[in-house]
């Protein structure tokens, strides 16, 4: 009985230290540069996002992601994270998208804790929390997104291009130089190169093109231990 009735101060003193490690003294400097650098980055995120919630342009935020992609350093990663950070339908201030690296489409959510190598394109997505994607990482917006190039006699411009929403789960593991353009369930680990073009179930591993899914089990019995 009395663990029963001590379960709710445990419950909250859980969620205390959930919001103080999320508010930890790092987190908040980042959240200050990234405040800087609105500073830099405000009138084009705003353009960007304007135009595309209004009119439906693209263009705006297209130019300004591949813009901004080019600054180096901690520096630059600041700048991208607060241009994403009014732009995107969903960000956080822990994103970490590196040189090289910028978002095709502004309808993409991405979750807390996320890092993005160098040289990597993000179409339209769901990207969980706290997953990591290598260098040269491509996530397409679906199978079909060049629309008319995919039909009988050549491209044929009056069949758009059809963009799907790929989701990536929680914890996964994108390795580098891989091409995603299927979801991929919550702790997967996708190996460097391999094509995603089926869905992938949680916690599963993913090898080759076109990637063939493998349970961390399998994996384990097979090849020796999984990654974490």
């Amino acid at each position: 009985m009395e663990s029963v009735q001590h379960q709710p101060r445990r419950r909250l003193l859980a969620r205390v230290e959930a919001v103080l490690s999320r508010k930890s003294l790092r987190y908040c400097l980042k959240c200050m540069a990234t405040a800087v650098c609105f500073l830099i980055t405000g009138p084009f995120a705003i353009l960007s996002r304007e135009s595309y919630r209004r009119l439906g342009w693209e263009d705006a935020f297209d130019f300004f992601a591949k813009f901004f992609s080019h600054f180096p350093g901690r520096t630059g990663q600041f700048l991208r994270t607060s241009f994403y950070l009014i732009t995107l339908d969903e960000c956080h201030c822990d994103l970490a998208v590196a040189f090289g690296s910028f978002f095709s489409h502004p309808n993409t959510r991405v979750g807390r804790g996320v890092v993005i190598g160098a040289n990597s394109i993000i179409g339209t997505a769901d990207i969980g929390e706290n997953v990591l994607i290598g260098s040269r990482v491509s996530v397409l917006s679906g199978k079909y997104q060049h629309g008319g190039a995919l039909q009988a006699g050549g491209v044929n411009n009056e069949s758009p291009p059809r963009f799907e929403r790929v989701v990536i789960g929680d914890r996964c593991w994108l390795g580098e130089g891989c091409i995603v353009m299927a979801s991929i369930g919550a702790a997967s680990v996708v190996s460097a190169g391999s094509v995603v073009n089926k869905p992938l179930p949680p916690d599963s591993i993913a090898i080759g093109n076109p990637a063939r899914a493998l349970k961390r089990s399998d994996f384990t019995s097979n090849l020796g231990a999984a990654p974490d």
